[in-house]
């Protein structure tokens, strides 16, 4: 995983209230130990054509209300912070050089979104948009759980929905199969592999629980290698990705002072803002700048000893 990524997400993994010294949301390598294995459970695992055998007991012990995952993302054991919140709301934008061409080669007819996708090193939409740009909002005082069980990817085309998967510690990633035709298997690289697990055309979506906050990598195991999403599971609820549009909207954020950022993982580029959130509606807006001579220059360059 890239430095600044690291770096940024060190930073960020204490908001939902950790004190007890455990490893931070950029952590980039999950242990298998840490918890039990992460796998699809046995009923969807078979509705969607897994191959082998996963544990359900495994999959118990990872959820929003679980007692590993409190431990994580509410030691203290607060309530939910239940005063005024704000929504914010905001564009990604990026100037500078265009994104130059992977080089990345893609099979012809079945794979049609896949170099729209994979062929640049980023997306960028109308107006400069930028496409899978994580942007996430912390230091506010209060904790704020997660809502939503599941943060869902679909693939289609040979494409992941984005290349940027952002999710709250204790949810699960459902990836689904929108094509007709074509089977993957997805498997999430970093958490541990227990089963072989086939997304089936349309059929239902594969499930992986994360075993801890940290960095991990959407792939098929399928030979498409350019087929791949970056996965951050955070410490804290308040977080959203871009789409091609460069939109972004973060709800439920307790009003005060916070700290805002928006990372470009394929760049491995950020920019923080301080704001002050009032209750109602907030906006917000980030630049990037991407320089493709610095870029080849940090790419190329040999890590110290």
């Amino acid at each position: 995983m890239q430095a600044a990524s690291v770096a940024l997400l060190g930073a960020l993994g204490c908001q939902g209230g950790n004190t007890t010294g455990s490893s931070p949301a950029g952590s980039t390598a999950p242990a298998a130990s840490a918890a039990p294995a992460a796998s699809a459970a046995p009923a969807a695992s078979a509705a969607a054509g897994a191959v082998g055998s996963a544990s359900a007991a495994a999959v118990a012990d990872i959820s929003l209300t679980s007692e590993g995952v409190l431990k994580v993302m509410n030691p203290k054991r607060r309530e939910p912070y239940s005063g005024p919140t704000g929504t914010l709301r905001g564009k990604v934008t990026i100037k500078g050089d265009p994104p130059p061409d992977t080089g990345l080669s893609f099979p012809a007819g079945k794979c049609g979104e896949a170099a729209a996708t994979y062929g640049r090193l980023f997306r960028v939409g109308q107006q400069n948009a930028l496409a899978d740009a994580l942007v996430t909002v912390v230091n506010y005082s209060g904790y704020v759980p997660e809502r939503e069980e599941a943060e869902k990817v679909t693939i289609h085309g040979c494409a992941f929905s984005s290349r940027t998967v952002a999710m709250t510690f204790g949810q699960r990633l459902e990836v689904a199969n929108l094509d007709p035709l074509e089977a993957y298997m997805p498997n999430l690289e970093g958490a541990p592999f227990m089963a072989v697990l086939v997304a089936i055309p349309q059929g239902d979506a594969v499930r992986f629980h994360p075993p801890q906050p940290g960095y991990y990598e959407l792939v098929d195991k399928m030979p498409k290698p350019f087929l791949k999403s970056q996965v951050f599971v955070l410490k804290f609820a308040t977080h959203d990705v871009t789409g091609l549009d460069g939109q972004f909207e973060i709800k439920n954020i307790p009003v005060g002072k916070v700290l805002t950022a928006a990372l470009l993982p394929a760049i491995d580029q950020d920019v923080k803002k301080e704001i002050e959130i009032k209750e109602g509606d907030n906006t917000l807006d980030f630049e990037l700048n991407f320089d493709l001579e610095k870029h080849n220059e940090k790419k190329d360059a040999k890590p110290s000893p």
